[in-house]
């Protein structure tokens, strides 16, 4: 099935009964679904079953399962896009930036946890029908790039950091607590943002 990647104008959010966002509560339902299921398995069937409603009834808000993973992961690489930038707007030193940077990137579990997982488990069928993923990679990895080359530049980190290799442990690393954090745990977000940040900085800031 081909899936365009092209933005669409999204419905308007259609409400329940009791006020609710119900075209929201069906994409966390079926986001759960997806990460824990894989997107493959997960069928429509499911998330109607999950949601107490009749299949027929998830196309009055939705095309396909595609268009709900979709709308997941859009926001997902919208959302981190927004915070990156606004850490880099911030015109910090370059320490600071990559700390903001990493914190950011672990915040997300709490608002982004589901599309987080399923990413995870799915990425390249995901990016094979969704091409803007690989786009928005590419976005973030160079805003990673520029502030590293740049504490690099300025005697901020080791002159043996490697740019590259530093940007793609930090992300794998964040990336993959999205496979045992759950937020509402005896650990925070918070707290998980603020050591990763302490363990990655300890090793690039040049002593």
């Amino acid at each position: 099935m081909t899936v365009s990647a092209t933005p669409t104008q999204p419905p308007a959010p259609k409400k329940s009964r009791n006020g609710v966002d119900r075209r929201g509560e069906l994409i966390q339902i079926a986001g759960k679904l997806f990460a824990e299921k894989g997107f493959l398995a997960t069928t429509i069937r499911d998330i109607a079953d999950a949601a107490g409603i009749q299949s027929g009834s998830l196309y009055y808000h939705f095309e396909s399962k595609e268009s709900m993973v979709e709308e997941l992961i859009r926001d997902y690489w919208s959302t981190l896009l927004e915070h990156y930038r606004t850490v880099i707007d911030a015109d910090l030193g370059a320490t600071e930036t990559a700390r903001g940077l990493i914190r950011a990137s672990v915040l997300l579990l709490d608002e982004c946890e589901l599309a987080l997982r399923l990413m995870l488990n799915d990425w390249n069928y995901l990016a094979e029908i969704f091409p803007f993923m690989e786009e928005r990679l590419e976005e973030c990895r160079d805003l990673w790039l520029d502030t590293l080359n740049r504490g690099v530049s300025a005697g901020e980190f080791n002159p043996s950091v490697d740019a590259v290799i530093t940007y793609r442990t930090i992300m794998s690393s964040v990336s993959g607590t999205a496979r045992w954090f759950r937020p509402g745990g005896k650990l925070s977000v918070e707290a998980l943002a603020d050591e990763m940040a302490a363990v990655f900085m300890d090793g690039i800031v040049a002593r």
